[in-house]
């Protein structure tokens, strides 16, 4: 990033800060590869423990459990933290636990260790919304989307990489993925934790006194507001459309319109695409519309087509309504967290905790209770029942919007 896209962003950020951007955008990165490894590695990964959808809903259910216990903490008592740092904890977690499942663990034990996972999602992906509004608090709306763009980037790539570690044929390989995110999240690390040293003493982390004091006298603030809790239940509906989506569409493309292992994986792949060109987009459409339209109108318009996909005979067809229907939810997640932050400008973290703690809860039940109920029903009936979800969601956020 030269100087000239240094000084568009704003004056106050130099090129010492530009290490830290980039570390951003590559924690995020390795962000993704926690949540979309899972689905297109199922197939694997129930062929090598021999279990069914909802055992294998279950692993990443307990990975929520890590990451929503996590997140609960934060938001009471993660003011007191640099955040900086706390973002380089959760990498480091994630490295260690990505190199213990590498070496292919028994299934009480992968649990254990997608748990533990989960309490570094939870730190990396709160306090980096948190340093973001933090931080750089003038081009938040331009950072925040494009530090999520690089979740759709890892979220983009990972099936890819997945079908080419990974082989039905040889079902130990479940555990290659696993690896790569090991070594992957040890670099990441390292980048992150001297970048954010070299600039801390130009962030609000030199000084926690303030934060701490506050924190400690009211770590519960935001959450005896009603707002508060109206936001965890939209996002709680939307992430159960997200989550239920990295998790079941390759298994139901591969039975429902035919698809083979590598095709399934490549219908994750056009989602994510799809939401990556959004989240580049993303800045340029906030210049004209408000956080909150964007996550009403261009949500509902990604439920209709992604409904029409599920129904679709055609694997192109289902290809490209898939890949549009990503494109147009793609802004989502960025859009949910502005609104908190700007709803709770001074708890970042806590506000950014709605947006964790809402995930967490629709991965823990979500992927569970869709692989239980497609063992009576099929598939088809919970992936039409998880957009309906994310309608509502838009709906309330609609209904508040006219409120206020």
């Amino acid at each position: 990033m030269g100087k000239r896209v240094v000084e568009v962003l704003n004056e106050k950020i130099t090129a010492r800060h530009i290490p830290l951007i980039v570390a951003s955008f590559c924690a995020y990165f390795m962000l993704a590869i926690p949540y979309t490894v899972q689905g297109s590695n199922a197939p694997v990964t129930m062929e090598f423990y021999g279990i069914n959808a909802a055992q294998q809903g279950f692993i990443l259910t307990m990975q929520s459990v890590g990451a929503l216990c996590t997140a609960i903490f934060i938001a009471l008592k993660g003011e007191k933290y640099n955040k900086i740092n706390s973002i380089a904890f959760g990498l480091l977690i994630i490295c260690l636990a990505g190199a213990v499942i590498g070496g292919a663990p028994p299934y009480a034990a992968l649990l254990v260790l997608v748990a533990f996972m989960g309490i570094g999602v939870s730190f990396i992906d709160i306090m980096m919304n948190g340093v973001i509004s933090d931080v750089y608090p003038k081009q938040k709306n331009t950072l925040l989307p494009l530090v999520h763009a690089f979740f759709s980037v890892g979220a983009t790539m990972t099936p890819i990489f997945v079908t080419m570690l990974a082989n039905p044929n040889a079902p130990t390989s479940f555990s290659y993925p696993f690896r790569l995110l090991g070594v992957g999240a040890a670099a990441v690390f390292i980048l992150y934790l001297l970048s954010g040293r070299r600039i801390v003493k130009e962030t609000p982390y030199i000084n926690m006194e303030a934060m701490k004091k506050r924190a400690i006298e009211n770590p519960a603030e935001i959450f005896k507001t009603g707002k508060a809790w109206y936001f965890l239940v939209a996002g709680m509906l939307y992430f159960t459309f997200l989550m239920g989506t990295m998790m079941w569409l390759p298994t139901y493309a591969m039975k429902y319109v035919g698809a083979d292992f590598e095709t399934g994986g490549m219908m994750l792949t056009a989602f994510f695409a799809g939401s990556l060109l959004m989240r580049f987009l993303g800045p340029l459409i906030l210049r004209r519309l408000t956080a909150r339209s964007m996550y009403v109108y261009f949500g509902m318009a990604a439920t209709v087509l992604m409904i029409a996909a599920l129904f679709s005979e055609s694997i192109p067809l289902m290809l490209v309504l898939v890949a549009v229907s990503g494109f147009l939810q793609g802004s989502t997640v960025a859009t949910f967290i502005l609104m908190c932050c700007e709803a709770f400008p001074e708890r970042t973290a806590s506000a950014s905790s709605i947006f964790s703690i809402s995930s967490n809860i629709a991965s823990l039940t979500g992927p569970l209770w869709i692989g239980a109920l497609s063992e009576y029903t099929g598939f088809r009936l919970p992936m039409v029942l998880i957009n309906c979800a994310f309608l509502v969601s838009a709906a309330m956020i609609f209904i508040q919007g006219r409120r206020k």
